[in-house]
C-alpha cells in the first residue's frame, strides 16, 4: 500500500509539473495570439478605407515594444514559451503599426515615431549592454527582465487611463468583455507558469495584468455600457486595451 501511494504521489507530481510548466504556458501562447490578433480587424478596415478614423495607433507601437522586450528576455533565458508567445505579436504589431502610420495625421505620426524611437533605444540599449559588458547570465537575465517590466508598465498606461475614464463617466462602453476575460485568463496562466519555474519577472507582472482584467470585468458589471439609440447595439472600441507579458 505504501509503495502504491508513493507511485500515485509521483504521478500527481508529474501531472502537476506537466500542467504548470507546459500546458499552462501553451494555452497562454494561444490566448496571447488571440489578444494580439484582436486589433487586426480594425486595422484592415483602416487599410480598406484609407482613413485612420478614431483608431488610436499608439497601442500598436506598445505591442511591438512589449513583445520585443519579452523576446529579449525569453532568448536570454532560453524560454521557448516566452519566445513563442511574443514572436507572433511582434510581427503582427509591426504590420498593424506600419499599416496605420501611412493613414495617420502628422500629430499621430509624430507620437508613433517618438514612442517607437524611445522603445527602440531602450530595448536595443539593454541588448547591447548585455552582449558587450555583461558576463554573468544571472545579471543579463536581471537587466532584460527589468527592461521588459518597465516596457510593460508603459503598456499598462492604456488600461489605467481606460479604467479612470470608466469611473469618471460611469459607463463601461470603452471596455470589451471578451478581451477583459482573455486578459484575466492569460495573466493567470502565466502566473501559474512563472510560479512553477520560479520566475518572478513572469509571475508578478502577469498577476498585475490579471488584476486589471478582473477590475475591468467588475466595471463592466457595475457600469454597463449604455445602449445606442440608433441601432440598439452596445458601443465597442476599435481597439480594446489588451495586456500581455510573457
Amino acid at each position: 500500500m505504501a509503495l502504491r501511494q508513493l507511485l500515485d504521489d509521483d504521478d500527481d507530481m508529474e501531472f502537476k509539473e506537466l500542467l504548470l510548466k507546459h500546458i499552462a504556458p501553451g494555452l497562454g501562447c494561444i490566448i496571447a495570439f488571440l489578444m494580439f490578433v484582436s486589433p487586426l480587424k480594425a486595422v484592415l478596415q483602416v487599410r480598406a478605407s484609407k482613413h485612420l478614423g478614431d483608431l488610436n495607433p499608439l497601442p500598436l507601437v506598445a505591442i511591438i515594444a512589449n513583445c520585443a522586450a519579452w523576446l529579449l528576455y525569453g532568448c536570454i533565458n532560453e524560454d521557448p514559451y516566452v519566445i513563442l508567445a511574443n514572436e507572433p505579436g511582434l510581427l503582427l504589431g509591426v504590420f498593424m503599426a506600419i499599416s496605420c502610420y501611412g493613414f495617420a495625421d502628422l500629430k499621430a505620426r509624430d507620437l508613433m515615431l517618438k514612442a517607437f524611437l524611445f522603445f527602440a533605444v531602450l530595448i536595443s540599449g539593454a541588448g547591447i549592454t548585455i552582449s558587450l559588458f555583461i558576463k554573468k547570465d544571472s545579471t543579463a537575465s536581471l537587466i532584460s527582465g527589468y527592461t521588459a517590466v518597465f516596457v510593460l508598465l508603459c503598456y499598462y498606461g492604456a488600461p489605467l487611463s481606460t479604467i479612470a475614464e470608466v469611473l469618471r463617466s460611469r459607463s463601461a462602453a470603452s471596455l470589451y468583455w471578451p478581451i477583459s476575460i482573455m486578459n484575466t485568463v492569460n495573466g493567470l496562466l502565466w502566473v501559474a507558469y512563472g510560479t512553477a519555474v520560479h520566475d518572478m519577472f513572469i509571475a508578478v507582472p502577469n498577476a498585475v495584468g490579471a488584476t486589471f482584467g478582473l477590475i475591468q470585468l467588475a466595471l463592466i458589471q457595475f457600469y454597463p455600457a449604455k445602449k445606442v439609440a440608433a441601432n440598439g447595439d452596445d458601443s465597442e472600441p476599435l481597439i480594446s486595451d489588451g495586456k500581455h507579458v510573457a
